[in-house]
């Protein structure tokens, strides 16, 4: 059975937590643990979902 396209969620908001700590990191809105743990799960997030982009 094939499975349905779906959208890749966890690659998104993995995407959006990583991109986030970086903006974070360039302003210094959030304390440097803050900031490198949110970093650390969004690229958590991209890695173990299994959308592929190649």
């Amino acid at each position: 059975m094939k499975e349905k396209p779906t959208m890749p969620v966890q690659f998104i908001i993995g995407l959006i937590l990583a991109l986030g700590a970086g903006v974070a990191m360039y302003f210094g809105t959030f304390s440097v643990q803050v900031r490198i743990v949110v970093g650390i799960i969004g690229l958590l997030l991209i890695v173990t979902s299994k959308y592929k982009l190649l």
